[in-house]
C-alpha cells in the first residue's frame, strides 16, 4: 500500500487541490447565498413582530383605529392619533418590504387615515418612502376629502 501511495501521489495531491478548489469555490456561492436567505427569514420575522404589536395597538386603542382625523380637537388626542398612524405606517412599510402580497391588507388598514396622511400639513413631513409606499398602495390623495 505504502509503494502505490508514494507512486501516486502527484495524481493524488493534484486530486486533493482539485477538491480543495471545489470546497473553496462552492464556499464562495453557498455562504453568500445562506447569508441572504438567514438575513431574508430574520427581516419577516422582524416584521410579522411589528405587525403583531400593531394589532395588539388597534385591539388596546380601538378609538384610534377608526378615529376621525377632522374631529379631532383635543392635544393628547390629536398626539395619540399621529402616534397610531405613523406606526400603522411604519407597520406597513415592514409588511409590504417582506411580500407583496402585504399591500392590500394595509392599504385597507390605511383607508381610513387617508384625511390625515394627505392633510398638506402632515404630507411635507412624510419621506419619499412613506408617499411611494401610499402611492404604491392605490391610496393617493386626490380623491381624498380634506377637512375645513
Amino acid at each position: 500500500m505504502r509503494d502505490w501511495l508514494i507512486r501516486h501521489a502527484e495524481p493524488l495531491q493534484a486530486v486533493g487541490a482539485l477538491a480543495t478548489a471545489f470546497a473553496a469555490l462552492t464556499a464562495l456561492v453557498v455562504i453568500p447565498y445562506q447569508v441572504a436567505q438567514a438575513d431574508r427569514i430574520q427581516r419577516d420575522q422582524t416584521a410579522r413582530e411589528i405587525y403583531r404589536e400593531f394589532l395588539n395597538l388597534t385591539v388596546q386603542k380601538p378609538e384610534l383605529a377608526a378615529a376621525d382625523y377632522c374631529a379631532l380637537t383635543d392635544g393628547p388626542q390629536m398626539t395619540g392619533y399621529a402616534a397610531y398612524v405613523d406606526y400603522l405606517l411604519y407597520t406597513a412599510e415592514q409588511m409590504v418590504d417582506t411580500s407583496p402580497d402585504w399591500q392590500a391588507p394595509m392599504a385597507s388598514y390605511m383607508g381610513g387615515h387617508m384625511a390625515y396622511l394627505c392633510d398638506p400639513a402632515n404630507r411635507e413631513t412624510q419621506t419619499d418612502d412613506v408617499r411611494e409606499l401610499i402611492d404604491d398602495l392605490g391610496l393617493g390623495c386626490e380623491r381624498v376629502k380634506l377637512c375645513g
